[in-house]
């Protein structure tokens, strides 16, 4: 079945000012153009829609029963249009709504749920959304809002704020230190029971932590006694004395506090990376972005400071705004 073309905006509106108005006169006097352009328009949308939609004389103007059917469908366009602009204004202006965040497992539970819960009892009327995707995601093609991530992309269509870098360091729990052989320096990891993170193809397949403090490597081979691509069960058991394990600090942070976690081999380090909040560049932002930002940034920023070490190196605390 053909479409039928959809009328023109402009000849709807010029449509209903003269049908309200009562006069072309009138109608152009509305909307701010020429008598003969409001003729023009009504002469060529009767001739879209096949039908006569006014009976003209040299006074007024009469609708036939084609236009007042009409007439009610062109004031709905205008109340429609008129309503956009305030819409708009609303959401761009009220901090509420619905906003997706998307972000890998470890920072979703460690870093972003107690954050986005404050959030929203800050700011109740926000509908928020965590998705836990350990994948690169593109927020504009997969209509997120923000996305937390480990990767930089170098898009004009995207803001990517630095929160902080992740440092892989080690950490074991009294009771299995109290049981192991001494561990102060890393070439003594051979003899303990280590909890591998095999989310990275270096570590599932060569077993293998590469030590750093100072600028000096060094490349230790383990045994694990558990293997995981989540740091959760590797923090799990090394709380447990199961062994020692490599965690960010933001993993290991609640038990450090509580004691049950000691680090280990002060200033080395296996591995770091830069965090990034990245969203769609938008100018001016929506008022609830806004809030988000300035709300999240500082606290996701406080979270991830303990994992820098000005000893380890030559790394800085400054982070670009």
């Amino acid at each position: 079945m053909k479409t039928q073309p959809l009328p023109n905006t402009e000849a709807l509106l010029a449509f209903d000012a003269l049908a309200r108005r009562g006069s072309f006169t009138a109608a152009a006097d509305e909307l701010g153009c020429a008598k003969s352009r409001v003729s023009q328009l009504i002469k060529q949308l009767e001739q879209d829609l096949g039908a006569v939609l006014v009976l003209r004389n040299t006074r007024r103007v009469a609708l036939t029963e084609a236009g007042q059917r009409l007439a009610g469908h062109a004031g709905a366009l205008r109340a429609l249009l008129e309503g956009i602009a305030p819409d708009i204004s609303d959401a761009q202006g009220t901090v509420g709504g619905p906003l997706v965040i998307s972000s890998i497992t470890s920072f979703a539970h460690y870093l972003l749920a107690p954050v986005l819960a404050d959030l929203a009892v800050q700011y109740p009327d926000l509908k928020l959304q965590l998705q836990v995707e350990n994948r690169l995601q593109d927020p504009i093609a997969e209509g997120l809002d923000f996305c937390v991530r480990t990767r930089n992309v170098h898009d004009e269509a995207l803001v990517a704020k630095p929160l902080g870098f992740v440092r892989e360091t080690l950490y074991a729990s009294p009771a299995y230190l109290a049981k192991a052989p001494p561990l102060e320096t890393p070439e003594d990891l051979s003899r303990h029971r280590t909890l591998l993170d095999t989310s990275r193809p270096r570590l599932r397949e060569r077993q293998e932590w590469l030590l750093e403090k100072d600028g000096v490597q060094k490349c230790i081979r383990v045994q694990p006694v558990l293997s995981s691509h989540q740091y959760s069960p590797l923090l799990s058991a090394a709380a447990a004395g199961s062994g020692v394990a490599l965690l960010p600090h933001y993993v290991a942070r609640e038990h450090l506090a509580s004691g049950q976690l000691v680090p280990l081999l002060p200033g080395w380090s296996h591995d770091h990376w830069p965090v990034y909040l990245v969203y769609p560049f938008r100018t001016p932002l929506p008022r609830k972005y806004e809030a988000f930002l300035q709300y999240v940034v500082p606290r996701l920023r406080a979270l991830l400071q303990g994992e820098l070490d000005p000893g380890q190196g030559g790394m800085t605390n400054a982070l670009p705004q």
